[in-house]
């Protein structure tokens, strides 16, 4: 008998086992974030130098009682003040429109204000205009200064100085705005 070798099929291949594609690695940006948050808050959270213990208790600091009683009397010791003109000629105005200038009388006025801290702290050397004059009107607390202000504000459109340009302002030229 012949006994011939058939060809034998072909073997399979090898498996190789599926690999997964590989997850992106996870983006840690939160950790980065909290890190940095940390980092901020440490270096900006005052130190609890307001407080100090006092009988079983808590009471305000030396330099914070200090701080309230400055500005408690800057509160009571405000003052309302008018800056006018001191001679005839063109001022910087910020309610002319397209112009950036008016021209003032002697004596009339281009600012009404108030402050708590005077003039010498309100207004540098050379902050106010040239030939301009700060005048104290009034010293009180500050509520009143306000309202006074205020009212002079809304009330210079009535002036006889405004009236008799041909355009009147809304307000006082130095005032940018009703406040």
């Amino acid at each position: 008998m012949n006994t011939a070798t058939l060809p034998s099929a072909p073997k399979p291949a090898p498996k190789i086992p599926e690999t997964q594609p590989q997850k992106p690695r996870r983006n840690h940006w939160w950790l980065i974030f909290f890190a940095f948050a940390g980092i901020y808050a440490a270096f900006n959270v005052e130190d609890f130098d307001f407080l100090v213990e006092k009988d079983g208790g808590y009471d305000l600091s030396p330099q914070r009682k200090k701080k309230y009683q400055k500005e408690s009397e800057e509160l009571d010791n405000a003052e309302q003040y008018v800056i006018y003109a001191l001679k005839p000629g063109y001022y910087p105005c910020y309610n002319c429109g397209e112009s950036s200038l008016i021209y003032l009388n002697a004596g009339e006025v281009w600012k009404y204000g108030v402050t708590k801290i005077g003039q010498n702290r309100r207004y540098s050397i050379g902050e106010i205009p040239e030939n301009l004059q700060y005048k104290r009107e009034y010293i009180g607390d500050y509520g009143t200064c306000l309202k006074l202000e205020k009212y002079k504000i809304y009330h210079y459109a009535l002036l006889p100085e405004n009236l008799s340009r041909a355009i009147p302002l809304i307000r006082p030229p130095g005032n940018k705005v009703d406040l």
